[in-house]
């Protein structure tokens, strides 16, 4: 049976038991990372009040239990110059679909094994879809976890496999959920938990996507580790600190200044959380290493802030988001200092994922309204310059640990200013297992494209996405 047939029953089989499904609504939504869900509770009947509690949690006498899950994305979107070009193939639509379904086996409260299938189909690019577009069937995760208890209130998993990982604000590890095909890797993992203590060392590498064949993903060459910790700040209850360092060996990353190996050290801090009617997230990041024969000299500065109006209809959030990333001086010397963003989250900017955050300055104020605690919206506007004259502008994605390959180079006789993007952005949650999400981009080019010969560019996507 053809995947969209496949979606099309899941969708209205949900819908002929809306009373069931709207039973469940009362409990948490799906994770993002979907190997973080526990339906344990379900081992007391009495809890299983939703259509696909069956499913969830499966007793298999004195040999554990069993919890099957899954995912149908059913996306459109269009793009007019796309990347600012003129060419006729600029212009274009697609249909992503993307499936996912997961088996969590846990035969015994120390030993879990998790197994996810992910299928991403792409139709209608006038030319060869793009790398996280497509891949038929693989097997996108499958790990092994061995769970041990450290005093009263800590536990230590070794973690061995195939997995998606995110971290902080996704701006350098991210499961990548924009784009069609979700990112893994394959590593070795220590995650310890204590309360609001956690902290997180691993050794592994990212996992390539084919886009032609079934089951023939493999990791790429080179290497990535590091610790992320997480850490309470008791002196402001709700306020939280990360501490990281992050490691990558890549032997074909792609700036302004040409291809070659990379050598990447990162190390960084982010403080976020909320703090009565205030939510903030602040990052500084900085990386050291070597691209080729030359150093590496680069950083970045992120903060997003909002306050929200709870008194007022929609509870509106007015945000001010401003970051900056470096970019390289001289392309005609070994020096690099274009900021690294590793394996950060495709829809970076905005769902349209016109720019990847290497060499900006970007300034994004914006307002959030919630009419109904299952519908949110928000516009916001995002004002761009470069960062250094000496460099150009890059796509977002591309081999391991290169943010992507530039749009255009730079040039020290070209503007500063980028251009300005607006953004309308909106989700309802229909029910706990189906959400219906729209997205929509302008973006003016600034003086910078203009001299390039680009133009302002149109981005529109309407999804719809079921989870079980």
């Amino acid at each position: 049976m053809p995947p969209k047939f496949i979606a099309l029953w899941l969708f209205v089989c949900c819908g002929m038991n809306c009373p069931q499904t709207n039973a469940g609504e009362a409990r948490p939504p799906y994770k993002f990372l979907r190997y973080d869900e526990d339906y344990r509770f379900l081992s007391d009947p009495a809890q299983r009040i939703d259509l696909w509690d069956w499913v969830k949690y499966i007793p298999l006498d004195d040999a554990g239990f069993l919890s099957f899950g899954g995912e149908a994305r059913e996306r459109f979107e269009t793009y007019k110059n796309e990347y600012f070009s003129t060419n006729p193939n600029a212009d274009n639509a697609s249909f992503l679909q993307r499936y996912l379904f997961h088996l969590d086996y846990h035969p015994s409260g120390w030993l879990r094994i998790f197994a996810q299938l992910q299928s991403s189909l792409e139709s209608g690019r006038p030319v060869m879809p793009r790398v996280p577009d497509r891949d038929p069937i693989d097997m996108h995760q499958l790990f092994v976890d061995l769970v041990g208890n450290i005093r009263t209130d800590g536990q230590l998993t070794l973690r061995v496999g195939r997995q998606e990982m995110s971290y902080g604000a996704e701006r350098l590890i991210a499961a990548r959920e924009g784009p069609n095909n979700r990112r893994a890797f394959d590593e070795v993992r220590f995650l310890y938990k204590q309360g609001a203590l956690s902290v997180d060392a691993f050794f592994g590498n990212l996992v390539e996507i084919d886009r032609t064949g079934a089951f023939d993903d493999w990791n790429v060459p080179g290497r990535f580790w590091g610790v992320y910790a997480t850490i309470p700040f008791p002196q402001l209850p709700g306020i939280r600190t990360d501490i990281y360092y992050l490691g990558l060996i890549s032997p074909d990353v792609v700036f302004d200044q040409g291809r070659g190996r990379e050598e990447c050290q990162t190390i960084g801090t982010r403080f976020f959380g909320t703090l009565g009617h205030w939510d903030l997230n602040d990052e500084m990041i900085y990386q050291f290493g070597q691209f080729k024969s030359g150093p590496v000299n680069a950083w970045s500065i992120a903060t997003d802030h909002g306050y929200t109006l709870g008194k007022l209809w929609g509870q509106p959030r007015l945000g001010l988001r401003a970051a900056v990333a470096s970019g390289d001086s001289n392309a005609n010397d070994a020096n690099l200092q274009t900021f690294n963003p590793l394996f950060v989250r495709g829809n970076y900017f905005s769902e349209a994922g016109f720019l990847s955050p290497q060499n900006f300055f970007d300034v994004f104020p914006s307002i959030r309204i919630k009419p109904s605690p299952k519908w949110a919206a928000e516009l916001g506007c995002d004002v761009l310059w470069r960062e250094n004259l000496g460099d150009g502008i890059y796509k977002v994605g591309g081999p391991a640990g290169s943010g992507g390959s530039p749009i255009y180079s730079g040039n020290r006789d070209f503007a500063r200013f980028v251009g300005t993007e607006l953004v309308l952005g909106t989700a309802w949650q229909a029910t706990r297992h189906i959400t219906f999400s729209a997205a929509y981009s302008h973006f003016f080019a600034g003086q910078f494209i203009h001299q390039n010969n680009g133009e302002d560019a149109d981005f529109g996507a309407l999804w719809a996405t079921f989870k079980f």
